[in-house]
């Protein structure tokens, strides 16, 4: 084993003394360096796209690179300075080009499509939270192989856009022109001719806007709306009610969890606490989890 010290400030050597024998021997700083991982160019710009494509798949902060210093110290100590994970600003521009790559791609599967005479068909839906809305378009089609293929058409910033059935079709259109479903200018409109069909919610800015397409509602939001309608129905919106507030009992009392662990053990079930119903106005799959937990564990509750 050998320890590397430092020379004084001027002196290009560095020091390799034995942890065990106690001799040393000179060797020169560019000896040293040579040992260290070395990190081309073209390799240090995959790393950085891997990184940025790491941080969206798994939803991480754009600047974790920047904030997380445990993880900036476990780069140092793999790399020994030859790599430096991408900055914020960095980033934010491998994304994008991400983005640019992806849409050529995309670009070129349409065009085969459409080559084979085939037609995709559009989904799209608004979604807003926290002071920003995204307008998102899908396209989908099933290939030769009997195989559903989905793409994504756009992520459209709609924050200072009125949510209007005129602007969703404009901007539906123009999404569909720029990946080559057909023209959308001041002189041409052929985008219709190059859709199949569409599937929105139930939402009536959407359906008016995409009301020259031939297309439908989608049957899984019409199936949600049933069955919000009949978790709201006399002697169903008790039950579930009473369900809610036993988990509460069980996320703050700590005896009663204990109690309850106790049971399940006894039951030879795993030992776990009913999961928190966090249903927005329009969703209900935590109030299905919450009671898929309850029928397991109605004996022990």
């Amino acid at each position: 084993m050998c320890i590397a010290e430092k020379k004084p400030a001027g002196e290009n050597v560095v020091s390799l003394t034995s942890a065990t024998g106690g001799g040393y021997s000179e060797t020169s700083a560019g000896t040293i360096e040579a040992m260290l991982p070395q990190v081309s160019s073209e390799r240090r710009d995959e790393l950085h796209k891997m990184f940025a494509l790491w941080i969206v798949r798994r939803r991480r902060p754009l600047k974790i690179f920047e904030t997380d210093t445990e993880l900036r110290d476990i780069f140092d100590y793999i790399f020994r300075g030859a790599y430096k994970p991408p900055s914020y600003k960095l980033v934010t521009q491998k994304i994008l080009d991400l983005s640019a790559e992806a849409r050529i791609r995309t670009q070129a599967e349409i065009a085969a499509v459409l080559a084979d005479g085939v037609l995709v068909s559009i989904a799209g839906d608004i979604w807003s939270e926290g002071g920003i809305s995204l307008f998102g378009i899908l396209a989908y089609w099933i290939d030769v192989d009997f195989n559903l293929q989905e793409r994504l058409l756009g992520a459209i910033p709609f924050s200072d856009v009125r949510h209007t059935g005129s602007e969703i079709l404009t901007a539906t259109k123009k999404a569909c022109a720029v990946l080559g479903l057909g023209v959308y200018d001041d002189n041409s409109d052929t985008v219709k001719d190059f859709v199949h069909c569409t599937a929105s919610d139930s939402a009536s800015n959407i359906v008016s806007g995409w009301e020259e397409f031939d297309g439908h509602e989608c049957n899984c939001h019409i199936l949600a709306l049933c069955v919000l309608v009949y978790l709201k129905s006399y002697g169903v919106k008790e039950v579930f009610k009473k369900l809610r507030g036993m988990t509460t009992h069980f996320s703050h009392n700590i005896i009663g969890v204990k109690l309850l662990h106790s049971c399940q053990e006894k039951n030879d079930l795993a030992q776990t606490c009913p999961p928190k119903d966090n249903d927005t106005r329009t969703g209900w799959g935590g109030a299905f989890k919450q009671s898929a937990w309850y029928r397991v564990q109605q004996h022990t509750t």
